[in-house]
C-alpha cells in the first residue's frame, strides 16, 4: 500500500513537472517541481528525513543572524502563541533555508524532529525540493505548500506556510514559517495561517528597518488618520539632506510601484508637504498625524515623524527654511552645518570636508578637550555615502592597554584564557563599510600603532588567535588634543602612521576663539531645554553677557553642562546670574557694576522663541551694550581685538561706543 502511494505521488509529480503550462496544480508549485527534478536532480521517492544541523555547523548559520534573531524573537513567539493550539510550530530560517530559531510544543518534539520541523533543519529547495521555505526563498513571496504539493513523499503529510523577510534593498534576510504535522485535506484551511505568517514577517521586517535607520528621521505612513500612530502602511528614512534614504516594501509599492525607485529624491518631490512642516510637528510634540498627498499617485496619507533615537542626525535644513529648524533638537546630533555655525574658520573646515568626504582620505581632527571632536566625526559619517553603515567609536585613552588590542582587532574562539567561546569581532570589523572613529589617537600604544598601520595599508585584519585575515573597508577619522608631531619627535608615535592618518587635518576652534558665541549659546540652550522638556525657558541679559564673556576652558562640553545646571537651579524658567557658577557669575557682576555709570539708555528686553520650547532673550540696545562692555573689558580696551572677538569691524565698535556713550577709562576726564 505504501509503495503504491509512493509511486502514485512520484508519477503525479513527474507528469505535472514535465508539462508546467498544463499542470493540474498551481503554477508556482509546478515550476518548483520542475526545478526540483531538472535543476536539483532530486528523487520524489527518497524517504530520508530532512537534514538537521547541530553544534558548530548550526552556529555558522546562527552567528550572522544574531542581530535579526534578536529583533525577530518577539514576532516568532507572538506567532507561535496564535497557532500552537492548532498544532503548529514556528521556524525562522536564514536565506539558505536553515532553521536558526524555532518555537514548538515540547511534548511532540520527537515527532517534529523526525519530520524536520526542528532547530537546524535544512529546508532549501535544493535539498527538499518543493516546500514552503525553499520555494519562498526562490520566489521571494508568501506561499503555502500543503500536503501532497510537497515534492518529496516524506513531506506530504505536512502543511507549511512561509513568508520572506527582506532588507530595505529587497535582499532576502530570512524566512518565517508555520508548519503542522497534521491538517485538514482542504488547502483553504491554511488561508488564515498564511495571513498570520505574512503579517508577522512584515512586522519583523519593519522592526529591522527601524533598527537599521535608528539614526535618522523616519516618516510613518498610514491610509487612515485614526490608525496613524498604531498601524504603519509605509516607512521612509530620510538622509541628513532630507532626501529619501530608504523605503520599506509597503511604501515603495504604495507610492510608485516596485519597478521605480524614490531613493535620492527630496521629500518635497514625493509629497505635497515641506520638510520643515513634517519636522516641526515632531519637535513640537504634536500628537496628530499630518495629512499629505503623494505627488506620483495623488493618494492621501497621514504621516507621523519618528525622531532619531540616541546619537543621531537631523535632516539639514537649507537656507531660507524655518529658522527654528536650524537649531537641532537634543535628540538630533548636530550636522556639519550646525557645528560650523557662522564662524569663518569652522565654515572653512566644513567646506574642506565636503570636498574630501567620499574620497577615502583619512581625516584628523585636532582641538582642545570639549570642542566637539566626536560630534564632528559623527556628523562627517552621516554626511557621507557611508551614512547607512556603522559608526564605531573607540577612545584609545579610556581602555586599559591590556584590552585595547582585543577591542580594536577582535579575537578568535579560545584565543586566550577568559575569551568568549564564540570569539569577538573587533571595532575595526564592526565598522566595516562605515566609519571608525579613533578618539585620543595619541594615547594608542606603539605596538598597536604598527598593527593599525598594516590594516590601513593592506585593508585587512588578522584577529588575535586567527590564521585567516578578514578584509575591511572603513573610513578612518581620528582625533586628538595633543600635538602628534611632538610625539613623533619624542618617539612615542610612529611617523609613518601619522602621515597615514593625516590625510586631511582640521583644527576645531575652542569656544573662546569663535566669532559666533552668541549662536552657540542659542543652539545649546535650545538643545538642553528640549532635553529637559522645559517650555518657555528665557535667559536674562546679564546672564547672557556673562556666558559670552567667560573663556570656557572646557569648551562646548562645559557650556552645555553649565546651561543644564542653570536650568535645574531655577523654577521660574528664567536663567539669571544667580543660576550660573560663581566663576562665571562673579566677574559678570563686577563688570555690570563698572559699566552701568556710563550707560544712559538701557533698552527694553525682548524675547525670541527657539525650537524645543526654549526662549532666548534679546535686547535691542541694552544687551548689545553689555556684550560690547564685556568684550572691551576682556580685551583691555584694545579695539582691534574687540572687533575680532565680536566678528565686526573696528568702525562698528567705535560707532557702538559712541551710541552707548561708552568712554575709554583714560579719556573719562
Amino acid at each position: 500500500m505504501l509503495a503504491s502511494q509512493t509511486r502514485g505521488h512520484s508519477d503525479f509529480v513527474m507528469s505535472n513537472a514535465r508539462d508546467v503550462d498544463h499542470a493540474a496544480i498551481a503554477p508556482i508549485i509546478a515550476r518548483s517541481w520542475h526545478r526540483s527534478l531538472d535543476v536539483h536532480r532530486l528523487d520524489p521517492q527518497r524517504a530520508a528525513a530532512p537534514r538537521v544541523l547541530t553544534g558548530g555547523s548550526l552556529r555558522e548559520h546562527q552567528d550572522p543572524m544574531e542581530s535579526l534573531m534578536q529583533i525577530a524573537k518577539g514576532g516568532v513567539e507572538s506567532l507561535f502563541l496564535q497557532v500552537r493550539e492548532a498544532g503548529y510550530i514556528v521556524l525562522l530560517t536564514d536565506h539558505h533555508g536553515v532553521a536558526v530559531d524555532f518555537q514548538t510544543n515540547p511534548l511532540s518534539q520527537q515527532d517534529l524532529r523526525r519530520a524536520g520541523l526542528y532547530l537546524g533543519s535544512c529546508w532549501s529547495e535544493s535539498e527538499e525540493g518543493t516546500c514552503a521555505v525553499g520555494t519562498c526563498i526562490v520566489d521571494n513571496s508568501p506561499i503555502t505548500v500543503h500536503q501532497n504539493e510537497h515534492f518529496r513523499i516524506t513531506n506530504t503529510k505536512l502543511t507549511c506556510s512561509a513568508a520572506p523577510i527582506l532588507d530595505p534593498d529587497g535582499k532576502l534576510l530570512a524566512v518565517l514559517d508555520a508548519s503542522a504535522l497534521y491538517s485538514p485535506d482542504d488547502k483553504r484551511s491554511q488561508a488564515l495561517v498564511l495571513q498570520l505568517v505574512s503579517a508577522t514577517a512584515k512586522m519583523i521586517e519593519n522592526a529591522h528597518f527601524l533598527k537599521t535607520y535608528d539614526d535618522f528621521w523616519i516618516i510613518r505612513l498610514s491610509r487612515r488618520r485614526e490608525f496613524a500612530e498604531v498601524v504603519t502602511d509605509g516607512l521612509i528614512a530620510l538622509d541628513p539632506q532630507g532626501r529619501v534614504l530608504a523605503l520599506n516594501r509597503n511604501a515603495q509599492n504604495e507610492l510608485m510601484g516596485s519597478e521605480y525607485t524614490l531613493r535620492g529624491k527630496l521629500i518635497e518631490e514625493v509629497f505635497d508637504v515641506r520638510l520643515d512642516a513634517l519636522i516641526s510637528g515632531s519637535m513640537e510634540r504634536q500628537r496628530h498625524a499630518l495629512a499629505v498627498r503623494g505627488l506620483h499617485n495623488s493618494r492621501q496619507y497621514y504621516a507621523v515623524m519618528r525622531s532619531p533615537c540616541g546619537r543621531l542626525v537631523s535632516p539639514a535644513v537649507p537656507a531660507g527654511r524655518s529658522a527654528a529648524l536650524r537649531t537641532p533638537s537634543v535628540k538630533a546630533l548636530l550636522t556639519l552645518a550646525d557645528l560650523a555655525g557662522e564662524d569663518p574658520q569652522m565654515l572653512k573646515n566644513v567646506g574642506v570636508i565636503q570636498r574630501v568626504i567620499n574620497k577615502g582620505i583619512a581625516i584628523m581632527l585636532q582641538g582642545e578637550t570639549g570642542t566637539g571632536k566626536e560630534a564632528f566625526a559623527t556628523a562627517i559619517h552621516h554626511a557621507s555615502d557611508r551614512a547607512g553603515k556603522p559608526f564605531v567609536a573607540l577612545n584609545c585613552a579610556a581602555i586599559p592597554e591590556s584590552l585595547i588590542e582585543s577591542e580594536l582587532f577582535g579575537y578568535a574562539s579560545g584565543a586566550f584564557t577568559g575569551a568568549r567561546a564564540a570569539g569577538m569581532r573587533g571595532k575595526i570589523v564592526q565598522a566595516h563599510g562605515g566609519t571608525l572613529f579613533l578618539d585620543e589617537i595619541g594615547d594608542m600604544p606603539l605596538q598597536l600603532q604598527t598593527r593599525l598601520l598594516r590594516v590601513l595599508a593592506e585593508k585587512e585584519i588578522l584577529p588575535l588567535g586567527s590564521e585567516k585575515p578578514v578584509p575591511v573597508d572603513v573610513q578612518i577619522v581620528c582625533a586628538t588634543h595633543r600635538n602628534l608631531l611632538d610625539l613623533v619627535v619624542d618617539g612615542r608615535f610612529r611617523e609613518d602612521l601619522y602621515y597615514r592618518l593625516n590625510g586631511m587635518k582640521l583644527n576645531l576652534l575652542p569656544v573662546r576663539l569663535r566669532t559666533d558665541k552668541a549662536l552657540l549659546v542659542h543652539c545649546l540652550l535650545a538643545r538642553v531645554a528640549h532635553e529637559a522638556g522645559r517650555d518657555g525657558i528665557t535667559i536674562e541679559a546679564s546672564a547672557q553677557a556673562a556666558l559670552l564673556a567667560y573663556p570656557w576652558p572646557g569648551n562646548l562640553r562645559q557650556l552645555s553642562n553649565v546651561l543644564r545646571a542653570a536650568m535645574a537651579l531655577n523654577d521660574d524658567n528664567r536663567i539669571t546670574l544667580d543660576d550660573l557658577p560663581s566663576e562665571i557669575e562673579s566677574p559678570a557682576r563686577d563688570l555690570l557694576a563698572e559699566s552701568m555709570p556710563y550707560i544712559e539708555h538701557p533698552a527694553a528686553i525682548k524675547t525670541m522663541p527657539l525650537s524645543g520650547g526654549a526662549i532666548f532673550e534679546v535686547e535691542d540696545d541694552g544687551n548689545d551694550c553689555m556684550q560690547l562692555m564685556a568684550a572691551l573689558k576682556k580685551n583691555r580696551w584694545n579695539i582691534t581685538r574687540v572687533a575680532q572677538s565680536l566678528g565686526i569691524c573696528r568702525a562698528t565698535v567705535y560707532r557702538k561706543m559712541a551710541k552707548f556713550q561708552i568712554v575709554e577709562p583714560n579719556d573719562r576726564d
